[in-house]
């Protein structure tokens, strides 16, 4: 037997049957209003991968309405925008610092690092000239400078992920102080980048094994305590990349981007996660990832 003949398509009625012999209700959101949540709202895979947060007895969960993984589902779509403005900050951030450095250094003409970049990580330089290429907007671009880039043009068009390799390259080249922080860093951050770009939940499986770092850097646990995040609270590897996160937004960012994001993430996400708070009163996994939240916005702000 096929798996396709063990579990066959289910209509959105058979879903809602499904999730009430799981032990789900629909008591604030009724079995018609969930039906057409998601026919047309968002889909069962994802509204239901939040059930993660809440408790079983006997394979049925106790105190689980539809609503709770509508709500959260709501926060978390808006926490992984919020999210993507901060990686873009930090991103923008680190191609300043990157230029600055390259700019103040007298060994360098701002081309033939490019190539050397070109030798060490052929497939990353690939990547960038591709998009380059491939992108309607920078036509003009590749036609100019594609045989050889100056890092203006390459850092301009780069990804996350390839600007993170360049750094790092760059910092293998030319070590210091300034960037080792930053390179310590970026690997982590780039993991919260990557789930909020392609629209990955965030708030599931919060301080769970299956996602658990026994030995987070010594760089992490200090920049944790800034925070007033508890080294053990970092083991979870949620919590660990997003102090990275936060962590570069404060290290290339001004103060006037600090305070929008600060701000931004008060308004905007722990307002939104207060809303209906009382859904997550038994739920300590869910206050406690709050509360760190709240500690990583308002670390943006503090004068350290």
């Amino acid at each position: 037997m096929s798996k396709k003949d063990e579990k066959p398509k289910l209509t959105y009625l058979d879903l809602v049957k499904h999730m009430k012999s799981k032990g789900i209700k629909f008591e604030i959101t009724s079995e018609k209003e969930a039906e057409s949540f998601l026919e047309s709202r968002n889909y069962y895979f994802k509204v239901t991968s939040y059930r993660s947060n809440f408790t079983k007895k006997d394979k049925k969960y106790t105190n689980l309405d539809f609503a709770y993984l509508q709500d959260l589902a709501a926060i978390d779509a808006g926490l992984r925008r919020y999210l993507t403005d901060v990686t873009l900050a930090v991103e923008h951030g680190l191609k300043v610092k990157i230029l600055d450095l390259i700019t103040k250094n007298d060994v360098e003409d701002g081309y033939t690092i490019v190539q050397e970049f070109r030798s060490s990580k052929p497939h990353s330089y690939g990547r960038v000239l591709s998009y380059l290429k491939s992108n309607q907007y920078s036509k003009d671009l590749y036609k100019k400078h594609h045989k050889e880039p100056s890092i203006w043009v390459f850092l301009e068009v780069a990804t996350f992920g390839d600007l993170s390799q360049f750094t790092e390259f760059y910092f293998h080249k030319y070590p210091s102080k300034a960037l080792r922080r930053i390179v310590a860093n970026l690997r982590f951050a780039k993991n919260i980048r990557n789930a909020a770009a392609h629209s990955n939940p965030i708030i599931i499986n919060l301080f769970s094994k299956n996602e658990f770092i026994p030995h987070p850097t010594q760089a992490l646990v200090s920049e944790a305590s800034q925070m007033g995040i508890d080294a053990k609270l970092i083991k979870d590897m949620k919590i660990h990349d997003l102090v990275a996160l936060f962590y570069l937004h404060k290290l290339l960012t001004s103060s006037e981007a600090r305070s929008h994001v600060s701000n931004q993430g008060i308004d905007k996400i722990i307002a939104r996660f207060n809303k209906h708070e009382e859904y997550y009163a038994a739920q300590p996994a869910l206050i406690q990832f709050k509360n760190i939240l709240e500690q990583l916005i308002d670390f943006q702000l503090e004068n350290k």
